[in-house]
């Protein structure tokens, strides 16, 4: 509970209206010029740039990503939510190591609530993922007193919509697919790299897989044309901004295909909604992580779904992400093959 007092009563960034609109560009095209930046948001080319650096320095943009489709690599995207039990400082600090260093996991949270820690991993089967979860309790299994495995078959993705309150932007889908890519080791090369910074400029790319940049600017643009990258994120600190950070499990009641349509339609018309996860083995019947300034904007956003759909909403339990510790979409293994 202290660590939890220390994360409420951290003193939140002020983000300009600027910040804001950067933030919001950035998302999804993290790699646009700061001349294109700077026209969207109404800066100059050197506004945007000091702009962007003094957010990174501020600690509210820790890095920028490539979201990977790896569902077109062949792997199935897997998730294991667990509380933690018999656990000190240190114990949890061994335990978060060992989680992020591990070639499987690409995505890495600290939670509070009924779950302490969401992994997310890419694995090549069901049989894969069952592997790993073992390894894990053979690992730390003292120090494991929940566990809830999932997975997902389509994971949408929102802009950071909830800075600006837009309704509607656009949207990433990362779902089970039998389409397949074959990339070279060139391309593998270049993915990792976008991996350790999504904003690598070409040169450097270049120099890395001995091409001229022309050709590592015509191999990155391959990759996105055939969506394997999908986008470019940053890594935004909402404690920083004075955001919380929320997952929300819902259980719902007897529920046609028809009016289960017409409320993914509302939830994603909010702009406080950032994620929705549906797969099999879930908590709730609906998955939905929500960005918010209070908790009662949390609470009203609950009750306005209630009030909508009021034969629908069922249960519902909430779970506060704490801090990303890792992200990396590529497997370490398909860069290894």
């Amino acid at each position: 509970m202290q660590e939890m007092s220390k994360y409420l009563e951290e003193t939140p960034v002020k983000l300009d209206l600027k910040d804001k609109k950067i933030l919001f560009e950035m998302d999804f095209n993290a790699r646009i010029p700061y001349s294109q930046l700077a026209k969207k948001v109404g800066l100059s080319k050197q506004g945007a740039e000091y702009k962007v650096n003094n957010l990174i320095k501020k600690g509210v943009v820790g890095g920028f990503y490539p979201v990977i489709n790896v569902a077109k690599l062949g792997y199935i995207y897997c998730r294991l939510l667990v509380t933690l039990q018999n656990t000190g400082k240190e114990k949890q600090e061994e335990i978060f190591e060992y989680l992020t260093n591990h070639n499987k996991v690409f995505w890495l949270f600290k939670m509070h609530g009924i779950y302490d820690v969401l992994i997310v991993v890419w694995a090549k089967s069901v049989t894969d993922f069952k592997d790993f979860v073992e390894d894990l309790e053979n690992k730390y299994g003292e120090n494991i007193k929940r566990k809830t495995e999932t997975i997902t078959t389509d994971v949408v993705h929102f802009q950071h919509r909830y800075l600006l309150g837009v309704e509607r932007t656009k949207e990433i889908h990362i779902r089970e697919t039998s389409q397949r890519i074959r990339i070279d080791e060139v391309d593998k090369k270049i993915l990792d790299m976008l991996c350790s910074d999504g904003r690598m400029p070409l040169v450097e790319i270049s120099k890395s897989i001995g091409e001229s940049a022309k050709v590592a600017g015509y191999r990155v643009r391959k990759l996105e044309e055939k969506k394997l990258i999908e986008g470019y994120r940053p890594i935004i600190n909402h404690n920083k901004i004075g955001y919380t950070y929320y997952k929300v499990f819902i259980n719902l009641n007897r529920v046609s295909k028809e009016e289960m349509k017409k409320l993914k339609l509302y939830i994603k018309g909010d702009p406080i909604v950032i994620y929705i996860v549906e797969g099999v083995g879930l908590p709730g019947d609906l998955d939905i992580e929500v960005m918010v300034r209070s908790n009662q904007q949390l609470f009203d956003f609950i009750e306005e779904l209630k009030f909508r759909f009021p034969t629908l909403i069922g249960e519902y339990q909430t779970v506060i992400f704490m801090d990303t510790l890792k992200v990396k979409y590529l497997p370490f293994e398909y860069i290894m093959e």
